[in-house]
């Protein structure tokens, strides 16, 4: 029987999770519907589905690692998805914000394994940001690194957790809804946008360049706070690098004071996954 781990990568949109060696390669992956929307009993039925079909392959598993949203963007909190866990299994669970897990697995076996200080910010419903320094998470008293959640505009739109104009009220897939119905598009997800812009759109490509702008903003915030050698994109919306990233870094390079670190976007999958596998070290 073979020794592995499990990995959960939970959002409000859909669960994956994937059977991980403990060397970090997924042996199964799986992904189903969360439900957020449906309130926190539908979450945890709909994750305990998925951690029941994983079981069922022949493995011994060695422990849990969840990767889950803040507070802010997720009902079910991390004590209560545990609690519901140990009820029927008794292995041993790890918690972790899921943009730390991403960071991490980017440090150890991605874009970042080669430097020191890594950023990582994963761009999507929401904008999720951890830190790696010297191979270990910075978690601060429990929830440091929440950038997605700082002001970058007092008078701005309202975001999921209550202030106005979060850094991902400008850098998420609202950004890009609200982008698209200024310059009259139709088409108005991240996949749309991209594929529009692919194919020259101007419209599209003005949205992207907006985007951009908003991204160097918040960036520039991370950089000072960091002083990182690495930040590395993640997530649906930076497929679309491409188009925003002229316009992200003429807006970093208009704020000068630090020296700009190398950014790049992952090229692993399902990072936060992987990053299971490493949870025990």
């Amino acid at each position: 029987m073979r020794q592995a781990f499990i990995g959960f990568d939970v959002g409000g949109t859909n669960i994956a999770a994937g059977i991980v060696s403990p060397h970090g390669r997924i042996l199964k992956f799986i992904s189903h519907p969360a439900e957020a929307k449906k309130g926190k009993k539908q979450i945890a039925q709909n994750t305990l589905l998925v951690l029941d079909s994983l079981l069922k392959s022949n493995i011994s598993c060695l422990g849990l690692c969840l990767a889950w949203p803040s507070p802010a963007n997720m009902p079910l909190t991390l004590e209560e998805i545990k609690g519901i866990i140990n009820k029927k299994y008794r292995y041993p669970i790890y918690f972790e914000n899921d943009a730390n897990l991403f960071t991490l697995a980017e440090a150890l076996i991605g874009q970042g394994k080669k430097y020191k200080t890594v950023v990582g910010l994963t761009l999507g419903t929401g904008i999720g940001c951890g830190v790696v320094d010297n191979k270990k998470i910075f978690n601060g008293r429990g929830l440091a690194s929440e950038f997605g959640h700082v002001s970058l505009n007092f008078n701005g739109p309202v975001c999921v957790c209550g202030q106005r104009g979060c850094f991902e009220e400008y850098a998420g897939s609202r950004t890009l809804r609200r982008l698209a119905k200024k310059y009259k598009l139709s088409s108005q997800t991240g996949r749309e946008l991209y594929d529009l812009a692919k194919g020259g759109n101007k419209k599209a490509l003005k949205v992207w360049q907006d985007f951009g702008k908003n991204l160097g903003l918040g960036l520039n915030g991370v950089i000072k706070a960091y002083d990182p050698d690495i930040i590395v994109l993640g997530g649906q919306i930076s497929r679309a690098y491409q188009f925003f990233k002229g316009a992200m870094y003429q807006e970093l390079r208009y704020r000068p004071f630090f020296k700009l670190p190398i950014i790049k976007v992952s090229k692993l999958k399902n990072a936060a996954i992987v990053a299971a596998a490493f949870m025990d070290k």
